[in-house]
């Protein structure tokens, strides 16, 4: 029993990195309509759940999916980094597929994809790994605590249900 502890540790603080990084983007967000731990249809067949997602109120309506991850990269064994990046980005890459769907429909005039990860490797060979992975699927990356909106958190608590989705 006491060896499974470190794994429930980890995703009760990635549980709890989800509810921060949620409530903090979606707190004094303009000009958007964003929306957290939505169901989604998946275009291969299936559910998901997206993480947090953003639709531009623009008059070029668009769709950014946003998949965070509480990785702490520092502690990833570096022949498991392109591994764990690859997996990362097929689960978003999955959520795109349907977005991209509805973008050939007409719902958007464009979809964008990024992972958020609480902070940037210290190892500029594990920072370029997930990089490059990330390029070559033209996935944005961002490191929670190079962001500017994380402070807006720090004075908020989070619930069960962090922000509505669009109509």
């Amino acid at each position: 029993m006491a060896d499974g502890l470190p794994a429930v540790d980890r995703l009760v603080a990635g549980r709890a990195f989800h509810a921060t990084v949620q409530t903090a983007f979606l707190t004094g967000l303009t000009d958007a309509t964003g929306f957290s731990e939505r169901g989604w249809r998946l275009a291969a067949g299936g559910r998901g759940r997206v993480d947090l997602a953003v639709v531009t109120d623009d008059r070029e309506k668009m769709l950014i999916i946003i998949e965070i991850k509480g990785t702490d990269w520092d502690k990833i064994r570096p022949v498991r980094v392109k591994r764990n990046v690859q997996r990362h980005i097929r689960q978003l890459l999955a959520y795109l597929d349907t977005a991209v769907s509805e973008l050939d429909a007409g719902q958007w005039e464009g979809v964008a994809g990024a992972l958020l990860y609480p902070s940037r490797p210290a190892s500029p060979e594990t920072l370029a790994c997930i990089q490059a992975a990330a390029d070559e699927q033209g996935i944005m990356v961002t490191w929670y605590d190079e962001t500017d909106w994380r402070s807006q958190a720090s004075s908020l608590r989070p619930g069960p249900e962090v922000g509505q989705p669009p109509q």
